[in-house]
């Protein structure tokens, strides 16, 4: 299915195939997402991140996932019955957040195709992802080895909007290898 999607629409998709269950574990650890009381994923796809948070959360958290493809949404919510999923652009972020009484978010875990945005498409999303964060909460996104001059102004971007930026380790059991950014506000 993915690679369909990528095919008809490769900026929304942005991958050809699933992320391994490896890079869900890794994109859900070190940030407390146990504890967490509001959390948010953007670009949930196939759900394999969505999985993996809604079994580790806390089950009284407030979470929802936002999936710009009305198709791929409709099939998530299929997957998973009681899914508060928003079909939209993250770039309406606090407007869905508002929505839900939302104020800021403890959480924000994200599978959007950074490499394959503009620049200034970038900055401004990350802008509100920083703005809908609580002090201390984190953001979380995935980059693939493979370096390109927009995965570069990517991370440049994220280390001009966040202080505090580390690294993981490098999955490799995923195609292709990923790591994620921690990204602490």
């Amino acid at each position: 299915m993915l690679l369909y999607h990528y095919i008809r629409h490769p900026r929304q998709t942005g991958a050809i195939c699933s992320s391994s269950n490896k890079l869900s574990k890794m994109i859900t650890t070190n940030m407390g997402i146990e504890q967490a009381n509001n959390i948010i994923e953007l670009g949930a796809g196939n759900g394999i991140f969505t999985k993996t948070i809604l079994e580790k959360k806390n089950p009284d958290a407030n979470f929802f996932a936002i999936e710009i493809n009305p198709k791929i949404a409709k099939a998530l919510s299929t997957k998973f019955n009681t899914l508060d999923i928003e079909v939209g652009s993250a770039n309406n972020l606090k407007n869905m957040m508002a929505k839900r009484s939302m104020q800021n978010a403890d959480i924000i875990i994200s599978s959007i195709p950074w490499a394959m945005l503009k620049q200034y498409e970038q900055k401004i999303l990350l802008e509100q992802i920083y703005n809908s964060l609580q002090n201390g909460g984190y953001f979380a996104t995935f980059a693939y080895i493979l370096p390109t001059i927009m995965a570069t102004n990517f991370k440049k971007q994220l280390f001009n909007v966040f202080s505090n930026v580390e690294k993981s380790k490098i999955v490799w059991k995923n195609i292709p290898p990923a790591f994620v950014y921690y990204c602490k506000k």
